[in-house]
């Protein structure tokens, strides 16, 4: 049982278990905030236009990369008509 009764009826709470509570309690704030912190930073991290403003380079080598596939890939590309 969590509480005794002293002699005026009221609830006397067991100090291990107020401390237990209070731990879980600091615990699941803890956990809460690392938590939406790692949210943000995955949020952060598949942000294309933050991809994007991180490797410059990269991004226009993979998009010039990208046109140049499917340009080429389109039937009949290299035919001209007279």
């Amino acid at each position: 049982m969590t509480a005794a009764r002293d002699e005026g009826g009221q609830g006397v709470r067991d100090p291990e278990i107020v401390r237990a509570e209070a731990d879980i309690a600091r615990t699941r704030e803890a956990v809460t905030r690392k938590v939406m912190a790692l949210q943000q930073e995955i949020s952060r991290t598949f942000e294309w236009r933050e991809w994007i403003r991180q490797r410059p380079r990269l991004a226009v080598a993979l998009a010039f990369g990208a046109g140049a596939l499917l340009g080429g890939w389109r039937p009949n590309f290299h035919h001209r008509r007279r």
